[in-house]
């Protein structure tokens, strides 16, 4: 079966590649076509002269000959980038995913870019015939997503019966695909609970980095306070357990600086995402949760994704690493962000032992030699902090709420250094800047940079006025997003705030947000009549 499935993805790929010449066409005269309405028209194609059909290769892929410029261009990236153009995020993306693989693209065709519909094709061909276990995942990610509507293109601008019979074909065949891949993974006996000793685990996350960069928290050495940070691990030894990590894994996927667009005299281009490895990242429940936080922040507000956000993000795979109890400032309970299911990997680590909940069959390869034993990642149950949340249910209490008396205090406490948002794992906010590499020189790029809602300058305007001028203002927006707009706004059943209590830790006035948003939910009651 896997010999017939290569030899008709290649059989695809060669038509989808360059012109039918003769000798092509006298193949496909004598090949044995699954029997279709597309098999049908392609046969009674290939009869034509090969200069119509080179024509209509150039009509229906290149638009030649279309004063609007309408064609099936057969890029992935001509499909799923907002302006239609090649060479976007899905160039990258499959370009990488296919240096991952230790699988060469073989193409005739030199310059054929690799989210060229031929050369996934040819890809998956390669899949195929190494019966390799990337053959869903690749499936899934690329030909699924937008194969559909570049054949019902190929179908729309054909004018031979050959090009039109093609589309319907691969159609058929890619359907038939799909329920094949769906059901080799339901019907594979799914094994997903393992224990290990940390040396045979190391041995796995060796074997993992060979497609993955793996972060963890870890303590960040060379400095004066041995803060615990997101960094690149070998071992599970170097993962911090006993105390949360003082900042939280968002710069890995959401840089604190990135550059956008580089100008180059008088045109400018879009940067390009170039890593060759996507991102492994252990972290707790209320981390993974804040992953879904800035989601919704960066993909689906005012109905735009955000390129430069989405193509780290897609990259990022989970390992959730089990919380054995709650730490000091941890308010996650109260938040509803102690458990979560948006893991790949689960694994929990105590004394020489490793016990691992596979998830994701993606990585159950990596463990099949393991022992196995049951597991279910546990989650906690009860923080020594709790909130009360305030209840703000017309548009007259969030008035009410704006105009408290309470965030005048934060005035004097507050000094605005805006630490609490570099190490909250749900903070977005960045300002945008142009660097210009020489004062005379049109060169240079834009980047953005994260920014802090309780700096004084954050609303400042080019004429020097301030939509917030005071500190307890910007406490109050701060708290109102965290806590409330965020949740109207998405309408979603949490908040943008985890509970992980890092702001609690960083800020140098002791300032406890369990506490601010406990003394604004009283204030907000009293203000309101509830105080007895």
């Amino acid at each position: 079966m896997n010999e017939r499935r290569y030899h008709f993805y290649c059989f695809l790929a060669r038509c989808f590649e360059r012109e039918i010449d003769k000798d092509a066409a006298d193949k496909i005269k004598n090949m044995n076509l699954p029997k279709s309405d597309g098999s049908e028209l392609i046969k009674s194609g290939v009869a034509l002269d090969a200069d119509e059909l080179a024509a209509d290769f150039a009509n229906v892929f290149l638009g030649a000959g279309r004063a609007s410029g309408g064609a099936a261009f057969p890029y992935e990236s001509v499909y799923t980038s907002e302006q239609h153009l090649m060479m976007q995020d899905a160039w990258s993306r499959v370009k990488n995913f296919m240096a991952q693989s230790g699988h060469a693209l073989k193409t005739d065709d030199k310059a054929l870019k690799e989210d060229h519909i031929a050369a996934e094709l040819y890809f998956m061909a390669t899949l195929v015939k190494d019966d390799d276990n990337m053959q869903r995942g690749f499936f899934e990610s690329h030909l699924e997503g937008w194969t559909k509507a570049f054949l019902d293109d190929v179908e729309k601008y054909a004018k031979t019966p050959f090009y039109k019979g093609l589309s319907i074909l691969t159609k058929d065949f890619l359907d038939a695909e799909k329920e094949l891949l769906d059901s080799a993974v339901s019907g594979a006996e799914h094994k997903d609970s393992f224990v290990m000793s940390k040396s045979e685990f190391d041995g796995i996350l060796k074997s993992l980095k060979k497609k993955y960069k793996i972060f963890a928290p870890a303590e960040v050495k060379g400095q004066a306070k041995k803060e615990v940070r997101y960094k690149e691990i070998d071992s599970a030894d170097e993962i911090v357990l006993d105390r949360p990590s003082d900042y939280s894994p968002k710069e890995i996927f959401y840089p604190i600086v990135q550059t956008m667009i580089y100008f180059k005299g008088e045109s400018c281009e879009e940067s390009i995402f170039a890593e060759d490895k996507d991102y492994l990242i252990i972290m707790r429940a209320c981390d993974a949760n804040a992953i879904k936080r800035l989601d919704k922040i960066f993909l689906e507000n005012g109905g735009r994704g955000d390129n430069f956000y989405r193509r780290r993000r897609e990259r990022v795979r989970i390992m959730l690493l089990e919380c054995e109890k709650s730490f000091e400032q941890c308010f996650c309970v109260s938040m509803g962000s102690e458990k979560t299911k948006d893991y790949d990997v689960a694994i929990r680590i105590k004394d020489d032992a490793v016990s691992v909940n596979v998830k994701n069959s993606a990585f159950a390869g990596y463990f099949a030699n393991c022992k196995e034993e049951a597991y279910e990642p546990v989650f906690i149950k009860e923080n020594e902090r709790k909130v009360a949340l305030p209840v703000i249910s017309s548009v007259e209490e969030l008035k009410k709420a704006s105009e408290l008396p309470y965030w005048e205090k934060y005035d004097d406490n507050c000094i605005g250094c805006g630490g609490c948002n570099t190490v909250c794992p749900t903070c977005s906010c960045f300002d945008t800047v142009d660097i210009r590499y020489d004062e005379q020189g049109k060169d240079g790029e834009r980047r953005r940079v994260w920014s802090s809602c309780m700096l004084d300058t954050f609303t400042m305007t080019a004429g020097g006025s301030r939509a917030r001028k005071t500190a307890g203002a910007n406490m109050r927006f701060k708290t109102l997003h965290k806590v409330y707009d965020f949740s109207k706004r998405f309408e979603t059943d949490y908040n943008m705030c985890v509970g992980c209590g890092r702001c609690i830790t960083r800020c140098p006035k002791d300032i406890d947000f369990s506490d601010t948003v406990n003394g604004f939910a009283k204030a907000l009651e009293d203000e309101k009549g509830g105080a007895k």
